[in-house]
């Protein structure tokens, strides 16, 4: 177990340092000589060296998924407690917050967005970060042509790190990662509250996907997940309180990213199991994700957040095709980053790729799951 930790440990490690190569050629977090000198050589290999840095990433991914595997095989028995659990994914959380936000540019639109909103004052609907004159952040800022495309609980919430970050992008970096790290931990405790079982808390919490689009790109799937799962929880209880809770939880949701306004009618099925509207809600998130999704731009890896969420509550032994389906589906998405990584553009022959990176493993995996059940007959 101590080897296989620090295994664990010396992957993430790795791609933490990984990750610094990833820094945007218009940002600079910092003028101290030591941290250029270190940092050069990884962003020459990141822009420079694109194929062995893209079989890099797959070695670590692959690493990731390896070992994430065994820790379902075998990690309960070395996490008995939630109070051991804990401090793991505390420490996890920690080496993963140090880590620069690399693969996407959505943390930057965020934090671009909080200050038109919270230093500007101007309404981020109504405003794009583009029609400010001479702001900084807009050099290194995607999609700066475009108004807040997030609800206003999450435009709320982002004021806690844009003020925690002081004006500096480094330290406000940290603070929007810290507090994805805390609603990381929080929805881990909610897992294990829902299920009493570490085996479930481990499926999302160590999750590859999870680690590196909330951990470290910082993606703000977690907090409608959070609050989506939480009002579920709470509607089922039979107090009148608890349900208000639970359908004000839900609603906050809602207003952060609208994908779970699909799981409305949830709220007025009776007389059904936990298992059974967890399945739904597996169902229904589904069909956002593989249908609404590719048709408003692409099939974001991080959107499967929303299916592990709700996968980690449900019967993992009852549901094991499910189960191995949507870690199948993690490691798929996030083979996604390599084309653009291998190339540095999204054009081309990247969407052929990136279509084909995905299909081919739940194509693999869907004739695995028939070969074996022909076998049982």
């Amino acid at each position: 177990m101590t080897l296989i930790l620090a295994i664990y440990f010396l992957v993430l490690s790795l791609f933490t340092i990984f990750s610094y190569g990833f820094i945007d050629l218009n940002l600079h977090l910092s003028s101290s000589p030591v941290f250029l000198t270190l940092q050069k050589p990884l962003g020459i290999l990141v822009f420079q060296m694109r194929p062995i840095a893209s079989m890099i990433f797959l070695v670590i991914l692959s690493a990731l998924f390896i070992v994430y595997i065994w820790f379902l095989k075998k990690g309960s028995s070395f996490f008995p407690t939630w109070k051991k659990t804990l401090l793991f994914l505390i420490a996890v959380s920690v080496l993963l917050v140090c880590a620069f936000p690399a693969l996407t540019y959505d943390i930057f639109n965020y934090i671009t967005t909080a200050k038109v909103a919270f230093f500007h004052h101007e309404n981020p609907y109504l405003v794009m970060p583009i029609e400010i004159f001479n702001e900084p952040y807009l050099v290194f800022t995607r999609a700066a042509n475009k108004v807040a495309l997030y609800g206003p609980v999450w435009i709320l919430g982002t004021a806690v790190p844009h003020y925690l970050g002081q004006g500096n992008i480094w330290l406000t970096i940290i603070m929007f990662k810290l507090m994805n790290a805390f609603c990381y931990i929080g929805l881990s405790y909610l897992i294990y509250r829902a299920t009493k079982s570490i085996k479930n808390v481990l499926f999302f919490a160590l999750n590859p996907l999870i680690l590196i689009e909330i951990l470290v790109s910082g993606h703000n799937d977690i907090y409608m997940m959070a609050f989506a799962v939480a009002g579920i929880l709470l509607w089922e209880k039979k107090d009148v309180g608890s349900k208000i809770k639970g359908l004000i939880s839900f609603i906050a949701s809602c207003l952060i990213k609208g994908a779970t306004i699909v799981l409305l009618p949830l709220f007025f099925i009776k007389n059904i199991s936990r298992d059974r509207l967890l399945f739904i809600a597996y169902c229904l998130l589904a069909c956002v994700f593989f249908v609404v999704g590719p048709l408003r731009e692409e099939l974001y890896p991080w959107y499967a957040v929303w299916l592990i969420s709700i996968a980690a509550l449900l019967d993992m032994k009852k549901h094991a095709v499910l189960i191995g389906f949507t870690i199948v589906l993690s490691f798929a998405l996030e083979l996604r980053h390599i084309p653009y990584m291998y190339m540095g553009e999204y054009g081309g022959v990247g969407p052929i790729m990136r279509t084909l990176l995905t299909v081919v493993p739940l194509l693999l995996y869907g004739g695995y799951v028939g070969i074996k059940k022909l076998r049982l007959k």
